[in-house]
C-alpha cells in the first residue's frame, strides 16, 4: 500500500456520480453519502476533504446506515483510491498499485457485488462483442463520449469468445487494466489504410450503441446491444506485439491502438478496467471486420449470469491462484509439508464449489503438484495414485506432459523401470510434437538416468554410452532455455530461468556419475563441479544436497577423500543423507549406504528441524531406518538412538493426524456448522484406531464448566473432574460439550499453577462469564473447559504436552489470562503462535485475552487477542530450560503447519 496516499472528498464525490449511474442510484446520493460521512463537508462537499482510505473505510461503515447506501460508497471509494494511485499528483510520476493495494480494492468491490443485506442488485451485467461479461462500477460520461468508465471484465469458461472475426479493436479512450485472476493474451496491430482489396486484410466498422431507445455513437452505460457497420474502409493489419498477462500485472492500451485480448478457450481470466479520457481520447475509434462483411450486432444480455456470481468466481479463482502460487514458492524451496498445506486449500476449493470455473482443469492441476510434493516425501504409492487419476481420460495437453513425466520419476522411485522408461519415452515425444522443450529437457534427462540405472543391473556397458548421450541432451537442452530466455530479457531471478538452470545442474550431477562408472573419473570431477558451481545461492536444498553428494562420489573415486567428506557433511539446507532419505529407492538406499560407510555425521538437522533418521521413519522405509541407526551406533548410545527413534515416530504420527485427520476437516468448515465436534470425533477414532499415536498423545478432554465453577479453585487430574470426549455420551449421562474454551496463563511458581490466593482461578471465573455475556449462544451447562494442569496427566505429562497443537485445535475458544510476565513465557507463546496460526488460517476459532485495565490491577476486561503480535519462543523464558526447550521450539514449529 501506498504510504499516505488520502482520498479528497471532492474526488470521492466526483467518482460516486458515475458510480450512481452505474448502479441507477438516485442523483442525490453522493452528496448524501459524502455528507454523512465527512463531518467537514457538511453543508459544501466541494470544500475538499482529504482522508486516507482507512479512516473513510471506517466513516463509511459506522455513519451510513443503509445497506444499498453503504456499498455504493464503498464502490465509490474503492474506485477513487485506485485512481488516486494510479494517477498520482501534478507533476508525479504515476504509481504502481500495489498487489496489497488491489487486495483493499477488489475486496469492496468484491463486497459490494456479493453482500447479502442489498435490497436490489446494485449492478448489471453484459455482454461484451469480444466475449467476455462486464459490469459497470463507474460510468462518467461527458457530452455523449466516455469521460471515465471502470468495469470489470470476466471471461468465463462457457465456450464463448466473441466473433474472432470483428476481434480487432481499439477504443475511444486510454485504457488500463489490473489483472485480478487468470490469463489473457494481449495482441497489438498496426494498421494501414489501403485501396485494394489484395493488399487489405479486413475492413473498418463503425459502432454505435442502444439502450432500447436509440441507437447511435453517443455512449451508453446500460446498453441492449451494439451494432458494427462496414465503412468499407480498406486496411491491412500487421502484428506489433504480443504480451502475456496474469493476476498482479497492469498494463495500458493508449486511445485508438488496436489490438485483441485472448483467453484460451475453457479458460478463466478477470480484470479491473478503466477508460480514461483524461489520459488520451480520439473520436473515430473503430473495430476491424471482414472486408465482405455488412454488420454484425452483438446483444448484451449476459443469459443469466449476475454481478454477485461473477464476483464470488473471481474471488474463488484468485484465492485458487494465490495458493497455488504459495505452493510453488514452497516447492522452490523444499518445504514440502508447507506445499502440500497449499495445494490441499486449493483443491479444497474446487471440490466446495460446484460453480469453480472449469473445474475439471484446475482439480488435475492440483492433484499433479500434490502428487509432485507426495513423491518428494517419498510418499511414492500415494504420489502413483493421484497422478495415475489425473491422467485418465485426459487431453494431450501441456500438464498431461508433466503429469505423464512426473509418473515416470514415481516409477522409478519404485523401481519399476519398464514403466518408467515407458512414461519418459511418450513425454519426450510428445513434447517434441507439441514444441515444448522444457518438457523434452526433463524427459530425455530422465531417460538417461533410468539407462544408466538399467547399464548398472545388467552390466550394459552400451545403455551406460546411450544414457551418456542423453544426459548430454539435457544438458544442452538446458543450456539452449537459459539462453533464450535471457535473449527475451528474462533474469536468472524468473522462475523460468531457475528451472533452466536446475535442469542443467541436475544433468550435469547426472553425468558425473555416468561418467563415473565408465572409470572416466578426471570427467566425472569436472562435470560434477560444474553442476556445484552453478547450484550456489540456489533455492532448493534438496538440489543442492544432492548435487554435493554426486560431487562427493566423483573425489572419493578419485582418491580424495578429505574433499569428499566436506561435501558429504556440508549442510546448505539439507546434507546428503537428509536429502537421500526424503526420497527413499533402490537407487538412493545405494548412496546412502556409501555416506554411511564413508562414515558422515547423521546427527546434523535440517532447516526445518529434522534428521536423516526424521526422514527415514516418515517415509517408512526399514531400510532406510536401518542403514541410518548403523551408522548412528558407531558414535551413540542405545538409549540415545532410542530416544531419537521416538521423537521421529512422534513427529510422523503428529504429521499424519494433523495433516491427514484434521486439516482437512478445517478446509471444509464452512460447509459443516458442526465442525469443532467432526474434529473431536475424528480425533478420538484416529487415536482408537492407531494403538502408537494413543500411546503418544492424550485424548481430548475437559472439565465442565459447572465442576470448574463449584470446586472454588483450580482443578487437579487427580480431583477426577476430568472427562474424555468419546463421540458418544459420557459416563453417568453426562454428555460431551457443545463449546469448549482453552485457557492459556502463566503457572504462578515453577510446579504450582495459582497461588494461594487462587489469582489465577478468579481470573478464570470472570473472564468466563465476561465471555458469556460476550456470546449469548454459548449454553453454560453445555460447555467445556481445558486447562493444562487438570486435563494433563502430571505424573505422565508427555502424551499431553506432544498433543497441545491438537488439543487447542478442537478448542472453540481461547482466552488468554495475560499480567506482566504472560508475554515473557515460552509455553504461552507457544500457545499463542497456536491459536494466531488457526485464526489467520481459518477463522474459525475465538481468541480473547483477559487484561487489567489500569495500573493498579483493580479492574479486568476481556478483549480480542493480538493477532498480529510477532511472537519468538526461541527468547522466551522457561523454568526448566534444558528440559523444556527442545520440547517449546518443536512446537513452535509445528504451529507454522497448522495453517
Amino acid at each position: 500500500m501506498v504510504i499516505g496516499t488520502a482520498v479528497s472528498s471532492i474526488s470521492l464525490l466526483r467518482i460516486l456520480q458515475g458510480v450512481a449511474v452505474a448502479t441507477k442510484s438516485p442523483e442525490n446520493i453522493p452528496r448524501r453519502i459524502i455528507q454523512s460521512v465527512c463531518t467537514g463537508a457538511a453543508n459544501n462537499p466541494e470544500d475538499g476533504v482529504a482522508l486516507s482510505f482507512s479512516d473513510w473505510r471506517t466513516a463509511i461503515e459506522t455513519k451510513i446506515p443503509g445497506e444499498d447506501t453503504r456499498q455504493v460508497a464503498n464502490i465509490g471509494l474503492s474506485i477513487a483510491y485506485l485512481r488516486e494511485l494510479y494517477t498520482g499528483k501534478e507533476g508525479d510520476a504515476r504509481k504502481a498499485v500495489s498487489e496489497a493495494d488491489l487486495v483493499l480494492i477488489w475486496g469492496l468491490i468484491h463486497s459490494a457485488l456479493t453482500s447479502k443485506l442489498l435490497t436490489r442488485q446494485l449492478c448489471t451485467a453484459s455482454r461484451s462483442a469480444q466475449g467476455f461479461i462486464s459490469v459497470a462500477l463507474c460510468s462518467l460520461i461527458k457530452n455523449g463520449n466516455i469521460d471515465e468508465l471502470f468495469r470489470l471484465h470476466v471471461w468465463l469458461p462457457d465456450g464463448y469468445r466473441g466473433n474472432h472475426e470483428v476481434s480487432i479493436h481499439s477504443h475511444q479512450a486510454f485504457a488500463q487494466s489490473w489483472i485480478l485472476a487468470g490469463e489473457g493474451i494481449d495482441h497489438s496491430y498496426q494498421v494501414e489504410h489501403v485501396n485494394d482489396l489484395e493488399t487489405a486484410t479486413h475492413s473498418e466498422y463503425a459502432l454505435a450503441w442502444s439502450d432500447g431507445k436509440n441507437l447511435g455513437t453517443n455512449y451508453k452505460t446500460n446498453q441492449t446491444f451494439s451494432t458494427i457497420t462496414n465503412t468499407k474502409k480498406l486496411v491491412r493489419v500487421v502484428p506489433l506485439k504480443t504480451d502475456l498477462h496474469r493476476r498482479g500485472v497492469s498494463y495500458t492500451i493508449p486511445a485508438a491502438q488496436y489490438h485483441s485480448t485472448e483467453v484460451a478457450p475453457g479458460r478463466f481470466h478477470a480484470t479491473l478496467f478503466v477508460f480514461d479520457s483524461q489520459r488520451g481520447f480520439v473520436q473515430d475509434a473503430g473495430v476491424l471486420g471482414p472486408k465482405d462483411g455488412d454488420s454484425f450486432t452483438q446483444l448484451r444480455d449476459a443469459a443469466g449470469v449476475t454481478p454477485e456470481a461473477l464476483a464470488l468466481t473471481v474471488d474463488a479463482v484468485r484465492s485458487w491462484e494465490i495458493f497455488m502460487h504459495q505452493g510453488e514458492k514452497h516447492i522452490h524451496n523444499a518445504e514440502w509439508e508447507h506445499a502440500l498445506r497449499a495445494f490441499s486449500k486449493a483443491l479444497s476449493l474446487c471440490d466446495n464449489d460446484d460453480s469453480f470455473p472449469n473445474k475439471a482443469y484446475h482439480t488435475r492441476e492440483v492433484l499433479y503438484k500434490i502428487g509432485r510434493v507426495n513423491r518428494c516425501l517419498g510418499r511414492y504409492e500415494i504420489a502413483r495414485d493421484t497422478l495415475e487419476k489425473v491422467i485418465t481420460d485426459m487431453e494431450v495437453n501441456v500438464l498431461r506432459v508433466d503429469c505423464v513425466g512426473e509418473l515416470g520419476v514415481v516409477y522409478r522411485h519404485l523401481n519399476n523401470l519398464t514403466d518408467a522408461m515407458r512414461m519418459f519415452e511418450i513425454q519426450y515425444h510428445t513434447a517434441r510434437q507439441l514444441g515444448l522443450e522444457a518438457e523434452a529437457c526433463r524427459a530425455v534427462g530422465n531417460l538417461g538416468m533410468v539407462n544408466y540405472q538399467i547399464s548398472r543391473r545388467d552390466h550394459d556397458d552400451k545403455i551406460l554410452d546411450l544414457a551418456i548421450v542423453q544426459l548430454q541432451e539435457r544438458v544442452q537442452l538446458a543450456r539452449n532455455i537459459q539462453q533464450s530466455l535471457s535473449a527475451k530479457g528474462k533474469s536468472k531471478e524468473s522462475s523460468a530461468m531457475k528451472n533452466g538452470i536446475n535442469w542443467e545442474i541436475i544433468g550435469l550431477s547426472r553425468l558425473s556419475l555416468c561418467l563415473s562408472a565408465r572409470n572416466n573419473l578426471k570427467g566425472a570431477v569436472e562435470t560434477a563441479q560444474q553442476a556445484l558451481a552453478l547450484v550456489t545461492g540456489f533455492g532448493d536444498p534438496t538440489v543442492v544436497a544432492l548435487t554435493r553428494f554426486f560431487y562427493g562420489h566423483a573425489l572419493r573415486l578419485s582418491g580424495r577423500l578429505k574433499e569428499a567428506m566436506e561435501q558429504f557433511n556440508t549442510c546448505t539446507g539439507c546434507t546428503p543423507a537428509i536429502a537421500l532419505c526424503k526420497e527413499p529407492s533402490e537407487e538412493h538406499l545405494g548412496y546412502l549406504k556409501e555416506l554411511v560407510d564413508a562414515g558422515v555425521d547423521l546427527e546434523i538437522v535440517d532447516e526445518q528441524g529434522y534428521t536423516a533418521l526424521d526422514y527415514a521413519v516418515f517415509c517408512g522405509n526399514n531400510e532406510f531406518k536401518k542403514v541410518v541407526i548403523n551408522g548412528l551406533q558407531r558414535g551413540a548410545s542405545e538409549y540415545e538412538i532410542e530416544a531419537w527413534l521416538m521423537g521421529a515416530r512422534l513427529r510422523r504420527s503428529y504429521r499424519k493426524l494433523f495433516q491427514e485427520v484434521l486439516r482437512p476437516i478445517l478446509i471444509k468448515r464452512r460447509h459443516h456448522d458442526d465442525c469443532m465436534h467432526r474434529l473431536r470425533s475424528a480425533y478420538a477414532e484416529s487415536l482408537r484406531a492407531d494403538d502408537d499415536a494413543k500411546a503418544m498423545f492424550s485424548g481430548f478432554s475437559f472439565v465442565p464448566y459447572s465442576a470448574f465453577r463449584s470446586l472454588g479453585r483450580l482443578p487437579k487430574h487427580t480431583d477426577g473432574l476430568v472427562k474424555e470426549f468419546t463421540g458418544e455420551s459420557g459416563s453417568e449421562g453426562y454428555k460431551n460439550p457443545d463449546f469448549v474454551i482453552f485457557f492459556s496463563y502463566r503457572w504462578r511458581g515453577a510446579s504450582s499453577p495459582d497461588d494461594e490466593a487462587n489469582t489465577q482461578y478468579r481470573r478464570m471465573l470472570a473472564a468466563t462469564e465476561e465471555f458469556l455475556k460476550l456470546r449469548t449462544s454459548v449454553d453454560r451447562a453445555r460447555m467445556g473447559i481445558w486447562l493444562d494442569c487438570a486435563c494433563i496427566n502430571q505424573s505422565n505429562p508427555m502424551p499431553g504436552v506432544h498433543a497441545l497443537p491438537m488439543i487447542l485445535t478442537q478448542c472453540d475458544a481461547v482466552i488468554s489470562i495475560a499480567d506482566e510476565f504472560y508475554y515473557d513465557r515460552a509455553w504461552c507463546s507457544v500457545e499463542i503462535l497456536l491459536i494466531q496460526t488457526l485464526k489467520k488460517s481459518y477463522g474459525l476459532h475465538l481468541w480473547y485475552e483477559q487484561v487489567y485495565a489500569d495500573s493498579e490491577e483493580k479492574r479486568l476486561i476481556l478483549r480480542d487477542g493480538p493477532v498480529g503480535l510477532e511472537i519468538s519462543v526461541a527468547v522466551k523464558n522457561l523454568s526448566f530450560e534444558e528440559i523444556d526447550r527442545p520440547k517449546v521450539m518443536f512446537l513452535e514449529r509445528q504451529s507454522k503447519l497448522l495453517g
